[in-house]
């Protein structure tokens, strides 16, 4: 199993550091808040007053192989959803750490086909931290990543 710990460390570095610099005086934490249907769902970063609500990306738009990464892309619109339906009004916003991640839904944006009312922000990881999840990335893809099994005649 992939381990994902470099993607918390890059997470908590968004909300400690990006975020802190975007947002100056405001502090956030990781949180359980409720949604419109009566769930909860835990989000990576809320403000302490509630009133912005954060969905935290590490992912690149791309596979190691270069395909479209339609899976992390599915996870992130589950993500947008559960944002949609908060049960406390809230400022949403989506905070990639991959430019190109970014780039995509910025462009879904751009033809309608995402919702508006959700912010779309690039906050970049300082260059050590980005080639941990690079690496970290590359293990993943190396596990996931079918072996071709030799079958021998006997």
């Amino acid at each position: 199993m992939a381990d994902t710990s470099v993607q918390h460390e890059a997470e908590r570095w968004v909300v400690e550091h990006g975020l802190a610099a975007l947002f100056q005086g405001e502090s956030f934490t990781a949180k359980k808040l409720q949604l419109t249907w009566g769930g909860h769902f835990a989000f990576d970063a809320v403000s302490n007053d509630n009133s912005i609500v954060i969905a935290i990306s590490t992912s690149h738009a791309r596979t190691a192989s270069g395909k479209f990464a339609t899976a992390k892309i599915q996870k992130l619109k589950t993500d947008a959803f559960y944002l949609l339906h908060l049960k406390q009004k809230a400022r949403c916003i989506m905070v990639f750490t991959e430019e190109s991640m970014c780039a995509h839904f910025s462009a879904i944006a751009a033809t309608g086909r995402f919702p508006p009312e959700i912010e779309l922000v690039h906050i970049a990881l300082p260059s050590y931290l980005q080639e941990k999840v690079l690496g970290a990335r590359a293990i993943a893809s190396k596990e996931t990543t079918p072996i071709a099994l030799e079958l021998h005649a006997s």
